[in-house]
């Protein structure tokens, strides 16, 4: 009952009119609060930037590496979609007093968007990953995580790839190229930019905790470098970057192989897997003679079969019917199964979609834009994409963390236009910052 009282005050909250949420939006100053979440719970995070190794000729430098990255953070945040918008958006002498502020650093003028992609053309892209690690790390000491464990003992990291840049036109010898065909029938080729990702799952929040880009090491290769490929890479990088923590990963169908198993088993790692007919067909046709036989379920729903034997590993499948959607989704899992725990597992299953709504979704559509070509240059379109993951690790303490927030139900767009309006035309005090409390769902 108690439960039930919250999530209906929770819900009355959102039923504010107009004038009620201006005025809670004024008592409020989110660019303000989003500092503070960067100071409390990331302080080492500004110093980082300026630890970067700096290759351009110091005799030459006018703006130092944090204001650099720091003016392209908070770009992000504030929801602006190009470098020429960063460089006319933050053209404002309260934008440049702010972000002075923040760098603790005295500013005549922010550095111009072609100053900044030159300079992200010569970073390092593993110090950048081990700024992430530094945050994702420090989260997870912080204890915040722990309720979201699965079975209390396990994170949730799913992963998937998505296309970050395409073009008809070459952008550099790294691109995967593809043929296509126009609906008139013209050929064409594309060329992209693709990354696999893995994001740590934690009740509504996902972390990037590791990004692994699928590029060809030159223009002049006979055989393309591909996803699978590029999770044997990300994989050995968690490993050693997490070595202790335990893991299961969960993926698409195009995951249920041997080779993926062995190196979840080789890692010590556990595993819930999309599981399709064409994965490996005689394990699929040997669990749908079983369940017709023994079904070990009671339940209409959902059946499963444990203990398969396949190439020497023990495997458990899962069949879940989604009525609502009239769909079948199949599992393949090494996590123990029991009639107790069935529903529970094939939640964990379900939650791949996360990265898709949460992760890829919001950063396409909502807020970052990761489909947009930032710069051509190679290590550059990865600097702007692992920001964009720093970004939206912060956003979404912000977002879903602050209780203010969530009261006044603010869609994301709101919020970044919120960050930019207060950036660009409001001087903010950052000298005294109150701790804040997130609480998450």
């Amino acid at each position: 009952m108690i439960k039930l009282l919250k999530n209906f005050i929770a819900k009355e909250m959102f039923f504010l009119n107009r004038k009620e949420r201006r005025v809670k939006i004024k008592e409020i100053n989110i660019l303000k609060e989003l500092i503070t979440i960067i100071n409390q719970y990331f302080p080492e995070l500004i110093n980082k930037f300026e630890g970067l190794t700096d290759l351009r000729n110091q005799s030459y430098v006018k703006y130092r590496m944090k204001v650099i990255f720091l003016v392209r953070l908070i770009g992000l945040m504030s929801g602006i979609q190009t470098m020429h918008g960063l460089t006319r958006e933050l053209n404002t002498e309260e934008a440049i007093e702010n972000i002075a502020q923040i760098s603790g650093l005295e500013l005549e003028e922010i550095p111009h968007c072609d100053t900044i992609n030159d300079v992200f053309k010569n970073i390092k892209v593993e110090e950048i990953e081990q700024i992430r690690k530094y945050m994702i790390t420090r989260l997870i000491r912080s204890k915040m995580l722990d309720k979201y464990k699965i079975r209390n003992k396990y994170y949730h990291i799913v992963f998937d790839g998505t296309g970050v840049a395409t073009s008809r036109k070459k952008y550099n010898k790294n691109c995967l190229v593809k043929n296509m065909i126009e609906e008139k029938g013209n050929e064409y080729k594309e060329y992209s930019t693709y990354v696999l990702e893995a994001k740590l799952v934690v009740g509504n929040l996902v972390f990037s905790i590791g990004s692994e880009f699928v590029e060809n090491e030159d223009e002049k290769v006979k055989k393309q470098d591909c996803e699978i490929k590029a999770f044997k890479r990300l994989a050995q990088k968690i490993k050693k970057e997490y070595p202790r923590l335990k893991i299961i990963i969960g993926a698409d169908a195009l995951y249920a192989k041997k080779t993926i198993i062995d190196i979840c088993k080789e890692n010590g790692w556990k595993y819930i897997i999309r599981f399709k007919e064409g994965a490996i067909p005689s394990l699929y046709r040997e669990f749908e003679t079983i369940i017709k036989t023994e079904n070990e379920s009671n339940k209409s729903d959902y059946s499963y079969v444990t203990q398969i034997d396949y190439q020497e590993e023990k495997l458990n499948i899962i069949k879940y019917k989604d009525k609502i959607k009239n769909t079948e989704f199949v599992y393949i899992t090494d996590l123990p199964i029991s009639n107790k725990n069935i529903e529970a597992t094939i939640n964990i299953g379900r939650k791949r979609w996360k990265i898709e709504n949460e992760g890829f979704n919001i950063q396409k559509n909502e807020t970052f834009d990761i489909g947009h070509l930032y710069s051509k240059d190679s290590t550059a379109i990865k600097v702007h994409y692992l920001l964009i993951q720093i970004a939206h690790i912060i956003r979404q303490m912000l977002e879903k963390g602050l209780k203010t927030i969530r009261e006044i139900n603010l869609k994301l767009k709101e919020i970044s236009l919120i960050i930019a309006k207060e950036l660009i035309s409001t001087f903010i005090n950052l000298t005294q910052l109150r701790k804040v409390q997130l609480r998450f769902e």
